[in-house]
């Protein structure tokens, strides 16, 4: 409304039509106006009775009323604070009336770049831009030099499982056209009972989490064998799998009807009468039942199912199938035990090794408190037994009686690792066991509000309190709480990719929403090593660090992005980033000579970015840079840096993070949407950087 009447299109919004020449008049305005007239547009927003002055009563009702439809995550006295504070900026205690003119308004943008970066938000989209970057996914090619380069080992990985699978093929149609002059039907059959064998072996080997964790604690074996990849080998087995048992199946089928035979069709295809198999002519009825349970299998192994709220234990249950599959497979095929052997040795002992742990004082703990940040997200705070080692990123499966006594759940441990005393885990509330923990200790805390010890988090002086969207609550089980020790079962830890981050020259940590918590075990890591290395002089008391760690080390430089929905959850994690900001700056005061040692990038989704051109997001703009610019706070976060909203461009931050870091190899993190996964590789391609992913789902 306010925009058609500075453009003289009142009687267009009271109508609620406007032509098409008003709509290019407009248009031509917003795109090729110069900034003095973009300003002059913001100008009369505010000036509401048109008297070519902005009052700060105007521009504050303005901004309650926009920050309200904006759905400004804060309190009432926070927004109002954040106008106050913003206000100051225009200087309206100058003038008897706190009136100001245009040409005073427009001085204040002119004195700040990023004020002044506010006016070309006052625009149309570019077309030809989304086109570009439309024509970007459409032409995006994995097989470059620098993807070839960047993969070789798995390239190489992959050949090989391939000329395996082709050998054993060339192999069976040599041997049985040769040797046993089979028919075609039967040779058909027998490659995909051939191809069967090795690859659900290999299968096994490929999910075998202890020998994963050693080979990756090995830096020459993870250099050459792709263990980051064993999910994604394992689902291309698994389909190698279903697509031989069809095969096989159906050249069965069909050499049943071509052959001649004494036994009739059934009977070779339902019972035991043809003596098929080298158990008690088991393969026909065995052959059916593998089939059903593959079946199941792998139509609750789909992505559509997995990904499905709930589904997920649909998925985990039905995988213990393999149970019976092997079992069955054993008795069904004469020669699979020559193949299985070796991986069910190596799982014998990984069981017997897991199980000692679990069930023995080593997997044994309780909690020690648990913090419910928000409606959607808990912390436990466990105690961390004293012969329990693990490493950045990695993750154990945890057991609660109290809940399901027999179910195990994988959460990445998000605490550092010179942390002895306890292990901090932070899990998402999903319709499944999370949810029923979540509300188990949610319920706890209202039922037992007259005993138990409840607190507020204990936040920084440079974070108020009414920054947190909901105070979370503490409830501590020890002896003072009078609350009752809450034993669990531990197992592991188990590695992921993110163990390698320190053997980097320069890193990007990319987390979406809860999957930011493998980085985080990093950042404590960190500060760790910061605060160990301070040298304090006993005359002046002047704090410096160790020549190690400011020159010795092979982690040169860090850039922590975290992409959040909802702006509430940079709470979970808020205390650790604003005490990095603090000690980062005391180490730069001590060496001034020395650049940024971690730089922290945070993107708020649920607002359209600004970078596409929005005109509803100039207020808002102009709020958050005049509020940063006088309190040098984030007026989300009150972090020193500032939360960006919309989604990251990634294009245009990776070619900056490598005209930044081009003397230094740069290795990419992420954990989080599989979607977002997929751009970010792809722009890790271009750039040629190094792509490390993290599953959600262990």
């Amino acid at each position: 409304e306010r925009l058609l009447k500075i453009v003289e299109q009142e009687a267009a919004y009271n109508k609620n039509s406007i032509d098409g020449t008003s709509v290019l008049r407009i248009a031509r305005l917003l795109w090729a106006g110069t900034l003095s007239v973009k300003a002059l547009i913001l100008f009369k927003l505010f000036d509401y009775d048109n008297n070519n002055r902005v009052s700060l009563s105007e521009m504050k009702t303005f901004y309650q009323q926009y920050l309200k439809e904006f759905k400004f995550p804060h309190n009432e006295n926070r927004t109002n604070e954040i106008i106050d504070i913003f206000l100051t900026g225009f200087h309206f205690d100058d003038d008897d009336d706190q009136q100001i003119n245009f040409d005073q308004f427009y001085t204040v943008l002119q004195s700040n770049d990023e004020l002044l970066h506010t006016l070309y938000l006052i625009s149309i989209p570019d077309q030809h831009l989304l086109i570009s970057n439309l024509q970007n996914k459409i032409s995006h090619h994995c097989c470059t030099r620098e993807y070839i380069k960047n993969n070789l080992n798995r390239i190489i990985c992959l050949f090989i499982y391939i000329l395996v699978n082709l050998s054993l093929i060339i192999y069976v149609v040599v041997y049985r056209l040769m040797m046993a002059k089979l028919n075609g039907w039967e040779i058909t059959a027998r490659i995909g009972g051939e191809l069967i064998n090795f690859n659900f072996s290999f299968s096994f080997l490929l999910m075998l989490k202890q020998t994963i964790t050693l080979i990756r604690s090995n830096s020459f074996l993870r250099h050459y064998v792709p263990v980051d990849n064993h999910i994604d080998l394992h689902k291309i087995v698994g389909t190698v799998i279903a697509v031989s048992s069809i095969v096989h199946s159906l050249a069965l089928m069909i050499n049943y009807t071509v052959k001649p035979s004494e036994y009739t069709w059934i009977q070779q295809m339902f019972t035991t009468i043809p003596q098929y198999g080298w158990i008690n002519g088991t393969a026909p009825i065995t052959g059916i039942v593998l089939f059903i349970l593959l079946f199941i299998m792998v139509l609750c192994a789909m992505q559509f199912v997995r990904q499905k709220t709930g589904y997920y234990q649909l998925f985990y249950y039905t995988h213990l199938l393999y149970v019976p599959l092997f079992i069955l497979l054993i008795i069904h095929s004469r020669d699979f035990w020559k193949w299985f052997i070796g991986p069910i040795v190596l799982f014998s002992v990984e069981k017997l090794y897991s199980f000692k742990r679990c069930f023995g004082k080593y997997g044994l703990t309780y909690l020690l408190s648990v913090t419910i940040e928000d409606e959607n997200v808990l912390s436990l705070i466990i105690y961390r037994p004293h012969n329990f080692s693990f490493n950045i990123g990695d993750y154990i499966f945890i057991n609660f009686p109290l809940i399901a006594s027999y179910e195990w759940h994988p959460f990445t441990i998000s605490s550092g690792p010179e942390e002895k005393n306890f292990l901090r885990l932070h899990i998402q509330k999903q319709k499944n066991w999370t949810k029923k923990l979540h509300d188990y200790f949610t319920n706890y805390s209202k039922q037992r509000d007259s005993y138990e010890k409840l607190v507020d988090t204990v936040l920084l002086p440079v974070m108020p309190e009414y920054t947190r969207i909901q105070s979370p609550k503490i409830i501590e089980f020890n002896d003072q709480s009078g609350n009752k020790q809450i034993n669990l079962r531990i197992d592991g830890p188990y590695s992921s990719c993110t163990r390698y981050i320190f053997d980097c020259e320069h890193c990007v940590l990319i987390g979406g929403g809860i999957g930011i918590t493998p980085y985080v075990s990093v950042l404590e890591s960190l500060m760790y090593q910061f605060r160990s290395q301070r040298m304090i002089c006993s005359n002046c008391s002047h704090m410096n660090y160790t020549n190690e760690f400011c020159c010795r080390r092979t982690l040169k430089k860090v850039d922590f992005i975290w992409i959040n929905r909802d702006v509430k959850n940079f709470g979970w994690f808020i205390k650790l980033l604003s005490d990095f900001e603090v000690e980062q700056e005391t180490y730069l005061n001590a060496n001034p000579e020395h650049e940024r040692y971690l730089d922290i990038h945070l993107y708020f989704t649920s607002l359209a970015s600004n970078e596409t051109n929005r005109m509803g997001n100039v207020a808002y703009d102009l709020v958050a840079n005049v509020y940063s610019q006088i309190s040098h706070k984030d007026m989300y976060t009150n972090l020193k840096t500032k939360t960006r909203i919309g989604r990251p461009n990634w294009k245009l931050l990776f070619s900056k993070l490598k005209v930044e870091q081009k003397n230094r190899t740069t290795s990419v993190f992420f954990c989080g949407n599989k979607t977002m996964g997929q751009t970010i590789n792809q722009q890790c391609q271009e750039q040629n950087f190094l792509f490390h992913s993290e599953p959600f789902d262990k």
